[in-house]
């Protein structure tokens, strides 16, 4: 069904005829679906071009390529919008040319639809080219390095996952983000754009790291160098503007309200100062360096990053543990090590039982 949907809300796009909220319902169908991306915009250059041939000619071609699939087996989704043959006295012009313009765009979506299915293998997923997109992850327990086609350094961080499409570099900069990386964009007038947690991120050259991890509470972008902007989703038309020694940490939890430079006991958007060290080491991308480093955390928020790190799982039997604050740096420390260093600073015992630690008074 959000299939049928996704080709419904992308017709009316492309037409120009969907709202603000299908517009919104569209992007957030793609970011479920990275896949459909290579879809929707190879149709959109479709639509473009057969602008400007004669509609009769594109209706021609439509009716000998179903006639084609046909042939082959194959069945489309079916259409769902009216055809534009209706009477004008059962419309009024002005809703007949929308209802027409949206069909064209359905005519288009079906036709380049069946042609990128008819150059595939077709025991694989009909609308799904193989190496339409690339896919980097990074194994809890591990980082990775890599370099994307337009020479982009990016460190992605344990449990970490960066998607980009086949034309990355050349008509698009556009990724997907799930957990933590650092990168070093490179200079271009094509923005370099990320997706993560219900936010976009554009920047055009700079080296900035997000955390973005859907099982923690904040989305963190840290800026060391150029310039970022920032647009939730459920406000895209205010933006958040990040300068060099700044990060903009923004709750996961509530969207409802924006608080821009506010604190109060719960704010949803926060900006703060990067933090350093005394060796003016920056805490949020020492994980590059192999380093974690954590000033006046809660034990619970610390927990989670040595689960990444160690590629463990911890447990809190007692919650006034869990919400002690902590401070301290790890290195080449084994997990025995770190936690053993950690009962110097607040009292606690553990068991170890496979990747299971259980942490109680």
């Amino acid at each position: 069904m959000s299939q049928t949907r996704f080709w419904h809300l992308l017709a009316k796009k492309i037409s120009g005829e969907a709202s603000s909220e299908e517009f919104q319902e569209l992007e957030d169908l793609i970011k479920q679906n990275p896949d459909w991306a290579y879809q929707a915009e190879h149709i959109s250059h479709f639509w473009k071009f057969k602008k400007e041939n004669h509609n009769q000619e594109s209706e021609l071609a439509f009716k000998k390529h179903m006639l084609r699939m046909k042939e082959e087996g194959i069945d489309l989704p079916p259409q769902e919008i009216s055809q534009p043959d209706l009477p004008v006295n059962y419309i009024n012009k002005r809703r007949r040319l929308a209802i027409y313009s949206v069909s064209i765009a359905a005519t288009v979506i079906f036709l380049v639809a069946g042609l990128v299915w008819l150059t595939s293998d077709k025991k694989k997923s009909p609308l799904v080219r193989e190496k339409s997109f690339s896919e980097v992850s990074s194994p809890i327990g591990s980082k990775t390095k890599l370099v994307l086609p337009d020479s982009t350094v990016v460190w992605l961080n344990a449990g970490s996952k960066l998607t980009y499409n086949e034309q990355f570099g050349t008509t698009n900069r556009n990724t997907t983000l799930i957990g933590e990386a650092f990168f070093d964009v490179k200079k271009s007038t094509v923005p370099f754009i990320i997706h993560a947690n219900k936010m976009q991120i554009k920047v055009l050259g700079t080296a900035f790291n997000v955390r973005a991890y859907p099982d923690e509470k904040t989305t963190e972008t840290s800026l060391i160098r150029g310039r970022v902007e920032i647009r939730l989703d459920k406000k895209p038309d205010r933006p958040f503007i990040l300068e060099p020694n700044e990060k903009l940490i923004v709750s996961n939890e509530q969207q409802d309200e924006i608080k821009t430079k506010v604190q109060s006991k719960d704010p949803l958007v926060v900006y703060k100062t990067l933090t350093r060290t005394v060796d003016s080491t920056i805490v949020e991308t020492s994980w590059v360096h192999n380093e974690l480093i954590f000033q006046d955390e809660d034990f619970h928020e610390i927990a989670m990053k040595i689960e990444k790190r160690y590629g463990v799982a911890i447990e809190f039997k007692d919650e006034k543990i869990a919400n002690e604050r902590l401070s301290g740096t790890f290195t080449s420390e084994t997990i025995q090590e770190a936690l053993n260093a950690l009962q110097l600073a607040t009292k606690f015992h553990y068991t170890i039982k496979g990747n299971l630690i259980t942490i109680t008074q």
